[in-house]
């Protein structure tokens, strides 16, 4: 793993993909991985990604906080080190460096050190933990990205999610995101069928893209 700067980083946007998405304890089950739900939505953004690498995107940008940032970069990983899509990159953008500090779960801290210490590239958007660190790194993604993979769910004073996904329609992104109150089924603990059928199911409905 690399460490670049802002103002060092480059990358072919056209082919460049990033991720936005809510943290844990937005996600169905407090994004338990071991839920059918979030087995079937990790299943989901497995497909985009793959669909994504076949339309000739090649590098992945992870926010990396912990929920959707944090496993979008573990499929781009596993992917990767799977040897059957070519050569993917993934970047870390970390809105500011001691980012792991805020970490909650001690299998999320260790994943998120697999990961960091892992992917291609790692760019450091702020030294230090100013008020506008996210909004930072969220533009960063968008301004070097031409597409966006994420989940969002309505909150009744937006988030971080909200805010990146309206910068990636100003800049004219292609959007692949998944509405987590349109796709209920999500939130339901039993086998109803597989992982990768429901998964086509959720892709398939109209809540993808928004």
């Amino acid at each position: 793993m690399k460490e670049t700067s802002v103002q060092a980083f480059t990358c072919d946007r056209l082919h460049t993909c990033c991720f936005t998405g809510h943290r844990s304890r937005d996600l169905p089950f407090g994004g338990d991985i071991r839920k059918q739900g979030m087995k079937c939505l990790a299943s989901s953004l497995q497909l985009l990604i793959v669909e994504a690498i076949a339309d000739g995107y090649t590098t992945f940008i992870s926010g990396m906080s912990d929920g959707i940032d944090l496993l979008c970069a573990q499929l781009v990983m596993e992917l990767a080190k799977s040897g059957r899509y070519g050569d993917i990159k993934l970047v870390c953008a970390l809105p500011y460096r001691e980012q792991f500090s805020e970490i909650v779960t001690t299998a999320d801290k260790y994943k998120y050190s697999v990961v960091i210490d892992e992917c291609d590239e790692k760019v450091i958007v702020s030294e230090k933990s100013d008020r506008d660190r996210y909004k930072k790194r969220n533009s960063f993604m968008v301004e070097n990205s031409s597409r966006i993979i994420g989940v969002i769910k309505e909150k009744p004073f937006g988030s971080g999610t909200l805010q990146t996904i309206n910068m990636a329609k100003r800049a004219g992104l292609e959007m692949k995101i998944i509405s987590l109150e349109k796709n209920p089924h999500l939130y339901i603990d039993t086998d109803c069928g597989s992982e990768k059928q429901k998964a086509l199911e959720l892709l398939a409905d109209d809540s993808l893209p928004i």
